[in-house]
């Protein structure tokens, strides 16, 4: 069928392009695409919860850190630079503040703030132990002396104040607590710049306007610090060059997009050209082949349309994973269009009514495992689990809506040969119990390899340049490493609720430090006691400087300071703050609150950003509760976060994995109705699951996050191959009927797509998608092994005919119900119930026992499921049956039903099919009030010449009551009205009319049953 010569359905092409590409748009522009990897954690637990509110909030994550590096050991060229930089910086308006100028300016109001208020910075456990040591005469006199030296020197100049008012160093103490602000202690201050202690590099800190993970700012940051780079060294021409090393989590979001687009774009190009070159081999018309990937393509748009509708963002990994879903659900397009392409006439509704059935169960089982994800807790799951699961049902929805429409009529095909896919699919498929026993054994060596050894490495979520690993070392190895610090966030609604957690906190790390669980850690409080911090430490102050201590001190000091020429008098403000008799709780100064880390937020209340330094018996889970208990703070430790989130993950892939297992077993169990089955569908995937994570621990693989996270998907779409196989081989019960060969190849197909599809992904970029995707392109691989490996053969020892008896059996015995019953065990659901429901409630089968007697010959007109024709059968081993059935799939589970005693033809009557033998029993049960008057009076009058003389007419027929029909006729009439079938019930005498009519004798009329519609009429040849 040329191209040229089919006429193809051009406005409901038209309609369909229309409403998809409308549909991708409006889908586009409702949905954000999230490059936030914080966001995709799970938010049920409190410390996570926690970790992920610091994270989003901390100052830390948005801030730009720039290196300026410069191969002299000079600062002044850095220093000169530095301003350069800063000054373009801030021109760019991109930046809230840049530099630490700000910081620097309040640094002498906060010393003299810190020398103004000694009284009530001082613990008691500071004073006896950091302060008491200071005053003895020797350290006295040394003190003084260094004072003494360093006035007289350069570093001197500005220093006589300071001296003045605390001649010990009082407050040196203090600001020591701030060290823990800083991430390397080897740093020096030179003219407001912070230099590394090689004076080879100067630090830049930037804080943007915009959040670091909105990746059009880091496109414009990234650029703009180039631009700044090359303006610097044209500038510096000559000279030593300058580098400018910068970092973020700008730069990680624009890696992460980077890497996942493009690996979605390699992907999406390298599968679709893959799974065309498949398509054209596997198909006798290439052309056809290639329109399966149009409802994959139309499916995965609707899917992310209808997703819209649900979620306003999407992770960018999902988008990622968006292009594996078109290589798994090409395959329902791949498995109706096999059916379509065939070397004789197809018909497009046809082709729907055998392949829907095929693949709705493969269908249902991968939607339900793939939205079934969102049990694990972690939104970037759910969102992958939402979008793969509308984009299977509506590709599935589009190939059984929109093609048998455009291929109403399809004409043979011109090639008629087996394709070499085709032959290897059947050939595959040919393995006795010999490959079960190696893929048996196979899959217990893999068994003890795959150890469930679950880790969670954060990192394994990124994916970040060896440009940007690069700059991170740098910065870590110059200015220091805050991975392992802990981070927390203060909030308060009001100041008195700030300022009380800041001092109950303040003591909290101050008892953790002592105790040897923190090494260093900084809150507001230690500068700025609240009210009850202040007076206790004003207490303690007091109680420390008693009368006979200061008069020491002060003999002491007026000893040593005549010697080096101080004045007298020169430290009376000193000893006046010994002495202070009262206090004034401290406020903070606004100037201070950007060096303290405090935001002020209108209706929001207070909030401060502090680090800890953890020391050698720190614990992470001890700490943090200690801190949330009282509700001192949000708490986020990098350490306590990954194990509490692996913890979690973990938990939820048991979920997963136990949930969909549980699910796809019900969907399997439900659809199949028979538990072997469901056991043969279902072992594949147990084989891949244990084979999958026995060959990554064989690779050194580590089952990190994105393993857990397939692992439920290999669970639902690896089912699908055996359930296709499962269904073809129930159905058709001939392994080598040419619809199971087109099954063997459809999965076949849908394997190497799918197989494509996640094999292009492991080579993604991106670390996340490449670990998933290698994970996922084995466990396709490994469900297909074991779906050719051990299906077939156990299909072939389950799947044995049951063959008629030699002997007679008692009519209506259980043995004979038994007989007749077991026809249909391994049929599907739908006739294996029907035939049992039917023997069970039907009250025809004692009648036939009792009309007819020894038949030869039997021709059953509509013999449906074949269930009298079977019953009839086993009570005459004798017999032989032919029957004609219009519905094509009721004639294929009759036949195998009927086994070689008869035949079913497909037909209508009065098309009777040609017997070469008279028949000496004819049936029309239930069946002629579907025939109208002409039709009923050919299909008579052909019986007519193919019965015998002494042959009998047996009909039920179906007699509408005058009054009520029972609730089996409403239904029968509802049916027939839904279905919009013509129905010609009659009367008595208009059968008997009509047989007379046609050279019939009628010679009995009798009711089927009280209360029922049907009567049987027994006629004879004239």
């Amino acid at each position: 069928m040329p191209l040229r010569r089919y006429r193809f359905n051009w406005p409901l092409i038209l309609v369909v392009s229309l409403g998809v590409a409308a549909v991708f748009f409006v889908g586009q522009y409702r949905l954000v695409i999230d490059t936030d990897l914080v966001s995709s954690l799970p938010q049920n637990d409190p410390i996570v919860s926690d970790a992920r509110y610091v994270i989003s909030r901390h100052p830390l994550q948005d801030r730009v850190v720039i290196d300026l590096g410069h191969q002299s050991s000079n600062p002044d060229p850095l220093i000169t630079a530095a301003d350069f930089v800063e000054k373009r910086l801030d021109e760019s308006e991109l930046f809230k503040s840049v530099g630490l100028t700000r910081h620097q300016q309040v640094f002498p109001e906060l010393i003299a703030y810190v020398m103004s208020h000694f009284p009530v910075l001082f613990s008691e456990q500071d004073l006896k132990e950091k302060v008491a040591p200071l005053l003895s005469t020797e350290e006295v006199r040394r003190i003084l002396m260094d004072a003494h030296k360093a006035l007289t020197g350069l570093e001197g100049i500005g220093q006589v104040t300071l001296i003045a008012q605390d001649p010990l160093g009082f407050r040196d103490i203090i600001l020591k607590r701030l060290s823990a602000l800083g991430a390397s202690k080897n740093v020096f201050m030179d003219q407001g710049r912070l230099l590394s202690g090689d004076r080879k590099h100067l630090l830049i800190l930037a804080e943007p306007v915009i959040s670091g993970y909105n990746t059009n700012f880091s496109r414009k940051v990234t650029a703009l610090i180039e631009k700044i780079s090359f303006q610097l060294n044209r500038q510096y021409v000559g000279r030593d060059t300058f580098t400018l090393t910068h970092v973020g989590a700008y730069r990680a979001a624009l890696d992460n997009e980077t890497a996942a687009k493009a690996g979605t774009r390699r992907a999406v190009l390298i599968s679709t050209l893959a799974i065309a070159l498949l398509l054209i081999l596997g198909f006798p018309r290439p052309w056809i082949g290639l329109l399966a990937l149009l409802p994959a393509f139309g499916g995965s748009v609707m899917g992310l349309f209808v997703y819209s509708l649900f979620q306003k963002s999407i992770s960018i990994l999902s988008i990622g994973f968006g292009s594996a879903i078109i290589s798994f659900t090409v395959d329902y397009g791949i498995a109706y269009l096999l059916f379509l392409d065939r070397s004789y006439e197809t018909h497009g509704l046809e082709v729907t009514r055998e392949v829907w059935p095929l693949g709705l169960l493969a269908m249902l089982t991968t939607a339900i495992s793939f939205a079934f994800l969102f049990i694990a807790g972690f939104p970037a799951l759910t969102q992958l689990g939402l979008f793969a699961a509308f984009g299977v049902l509506f590709t599935f929805i589009l190939v059984h809506a929109i093609y048998p429409f455009l291929f109403p009529i399809v004409s043979p095909a011109k090639r008629d040969r087996i394709l070499p896919l085709q032959r290897l699919s059947d050939n595959s498929a040919q393995g006795g119990i010999k490959i079960v026993c190696l893929a048996a054994l196979f899959g217990l060596v893999m068994l003890f390899s795959a150890k469930l050894d679950f880790r969670v490495d954060l990192q394994s979520l990124n994916t970040i340049s060896s440009q940007t690993q690069a700059a991170e070392k740098l910065i870590r190895d110059v200015w220091g490493d805050v991975t392992n610090r802990v981070f927390l966030v203060i909030e308060g609604k009001t100041i008195q609720e700030f300022r009380g957690k800041e001092d109950l906190l303040a003591d909290l790390l101050e008892d953790e430090t002592a105790r040897g669980t923190v090494a260093s850690a900084f809150v507001p409080s230690m500068l700025f006691p609240g009210d009850s911090r202040a007076k206790r430490n004003f207490t303690a102050w007091k109680a420390f400087w008693t009368l006979e201590r200061v008069d020491r001190l002060r003999e002491d000091i007026k000893i040593h300071s005549s010697s080096l020429g101080f004045n007298p008098g020169a430290f009376s403000s000193f000893f006046a703050t010994l002495e202070k008799k009262s206090i004034q709780v401290p406020e903070v100064p606004p100037m201070f609150f950007p060096f303290l880390g405090i935001e002020n937020r209108p209706g929001k209340g207070w909030t401060q950003y502090a680090t800890v330094q953890p020391d050698r018996v720190y614990q992470g889970a001890a700490f943090y509760k200690k801190i949330v208990s009282k509700d001192l703070a949000k708490v986020f430790d990098p350490n306590l976060f990954s194990q509490r989130l692996g913890e979690m993950i973990l938990k939820g892939f048991i979920q997963v994995a136990v949930i969909v297992g549980i699910m796809t077993f019900l969907v399997a169990i439900l659809y199949l109705f028979h538990w072997r089955l469901t056991f043969v569908a279902l072992l594949p995937t147990l084989f891949s699951l244990i084979c999958t994570f026995g060959t990554l621990r064989l690779l050194g693989q580590t089952l990190g996050i994105p393993v857990i996270m397939v692992a439920a998907v290999i669970i639902g779409m690896g089912t699908d191959y055996a359930l296709y196989f499962v269904r073809a081989y129930q159905r058709y019960g001939d392994e080598h009927h040419p619809s199971v060969s087109l099954i063997r190849l459809s999965v076949l197909m849908s394997f190497a797509t799918t197989f494509i599809g996640f094999g292009v992904l492991a080579l993604s970029g991106h670390a996340l998608l490449k670990t998933a995707g290698m994970a996922l392109a084995l466990g396709i691989g490994y469900s297909y092994l074991g779906t050719i490996a051990f299906v077939p053969p156990m299909l072939k020892k389950i799947l044995v005919p049951a063959g008629l008896f030699d002997t007679p059996v008692v009519p209506g015995s259980k043995q004979h119900y038994r007989r007749s019953l077991s026809h249909y065990r391994h049929l599907e659901p739908y006739p294996r119930l029907f035939a049992r429901f039917k023997l069970l409630l039907d009250p025809m089968f004692p009648k036939l026992a009792e009309f007819i007697e020894k038949p030869g010959v039997i021709l059953d007109i509509g013999t449906g499921y074949g269930v009298p024709a079977v019953w009839l059968l086993e009570m005459n081993p004798q017999a032989r049956l032919y029957g004609l059935e219009p519905d094509k799939r009721r004639v294929l589970f009759a036949s195998q039903a009927i086994g070689n005693r008869g035949k079913v033809a497909l037909g209508y009557a009065p098309h009777i099919p040609e017997i070469l033998e008279k028949v000496d029993t004819v049936l029309l049960l239930d069946m002629i009030h579907y025939l109208n008057d002409q039709e009923l009076e050919q299909t008579l009058q052909r019986l007519k010449e193919t019965i015998s003389p002494e042959g009998r007419l047996i009909i039920r027929v179906i007699i509408l009551s005058k009054t009520s029909a029972s609730w089996m006729i409403f239904w029968e009439l509802k049916r027939l009205k839904f279905f919009k079938k013509p129905a010609f019930f009659r009367q008595v005498g208009d059968i008997d009319k009509a047989l007379n009519k046609a050279g019939f004798r009628v010679i009995l009329i009798e009711s089927s049953a009280p209360d029922r519609e049907e009567h049987w009429i027994i006629a004879k040849v004239v």
